[in-house]
């Protein structure tokens, strides 16, 4: 199962769904602060924080020191710090810090590299909240658990490795890649952030890399203020004209500044679409067969900060 929250105030607590467990994965993506020394993230029992409930692990990245101390509190005291490792942040640079419990440590990566190990000094089972502090913009906090899948019929969200095993972090737009052929489970996750006065942008599934290719399978088309239009719209593109347009969704998801998570999953006979783990709409398919599509391309008014993709 995954569940996520997206763009929260900060300092930010709240509790851990079904509290902490072996294979539980929490990731907190990102961008710190120009104007401020670090930020913090705490696995807490508890969700105090003044005065501070015990803390299983503190991640504590110092732009001062240009380090990252780790420690845990108990009954009010500290224990010793870990500070070795590299520093693998920068003052407005997009982050992903992933957080894996296992059975006698946390494993931590930053940016799909894994980073340290922290050996548990307080029971898991007491660990209740996750509280994110200090000099960073939270885009968003998911928990992702063993042996379930996501709403609606998608994939648990840590099921998305790229195709190398590593995901693109903050790819430039316009974004065009070669994600090999289409066919049912494969699956596409794209996080962003739209402009702050954006008028669209858009998604495409194509055939080859061309700006006008011969075929384009999917044009998922985000319409903030494109004349009149607030919409999302979604066709395909055949023979040199576009085919008939779908604007049937039930809300629009997007919001300037707002940071969203996208999932396309692939089936048999649609494009499933997702946003910030709610269903949003399907799109049966127009061109077959499906191997013919094998490139993502993304223009318009978003920045993207990842971009994974699987199959």
């Amino acid at each position: 199962m995954s569940h996520s929250v997206q763009n929260p105030g900060i300092p930010y607590v709240g509790t851990i769904p079904n509290g902490l467990q072996d294979g539980m994965k929490i990731h907190v993506s990102g961008t710190p602060e120009h104007h401020h020394n670090g930020f913090q993230i705490s696995l807490q029992a508890g969700g105090s924080i003044n005065p501070r409930s015990d803390c299983a692990f503190i991640f504590n990245p110092r732009f001062t020191e240009n380090q990252v101390v780790r420690n845990s509190l108990q009954s009010g005291s500290w224990g010793t710090e870990e500070r070795h490792g590299s520093f693998p942040f920068g003052r407005g640079r997009y982050c992903d810090v992933t957080i894996h419990v296992k059975p006698h440590h946390y494993s931590v990566s930053v940016n799909g590299q894994h980073y340290c190990n922290y050996n548990h000094r307080i029971q898991k089972h007491r660990v209740t909240h996750i509280s994110v502090e200090q000099g960073i913009r939270v885009n968003s906090i998911r928990f992702d658990t063993v042996g379930g899948g996501g709403a609606g019929g998608y994939p648990g969200s840590s099921s998305y490795p790229s195709s190398d095993g590593h995901p693109m972090y903050n790819p430039p737009v316009p974004f065009i890649q070669n994600v090999g052929h289409m066919h049912p489970s494969k699956m596409i996750f794209i996080s962003g952030i739209p402009h702050a006065n954006p008028s669209r942008f858009s998604i495409y599934l194509q055939q080859g890399s061309q700006h006008e290719p011969h075929e384009i399978a999917m044009c998922f088309d985000a319409r903030f203020s494109f004349g009149k239009d607030r919409n999302i719209v979604v066709q395909n593109h055949k023979q040199g004209n576009w085919g008939s347009e779908e604007r049937k969704v039930p809300y629009f998801p997007f919001q300037p500044n707002n940071h969203f998570e996208m999932i396309i999953l692939v089936e048999s006979y649609c494009f499933k679409i997702a946003v910030n783990n709610q269903h949003l709409v399907e799109f049966n398919h127009r061109i077959q067969p499906l191997n013919r599509t094998d490139t993502l391309r993304i223009d318009g008014d978003v920045s993207l900060t990842q971009v994974r993709f699987q199959g």
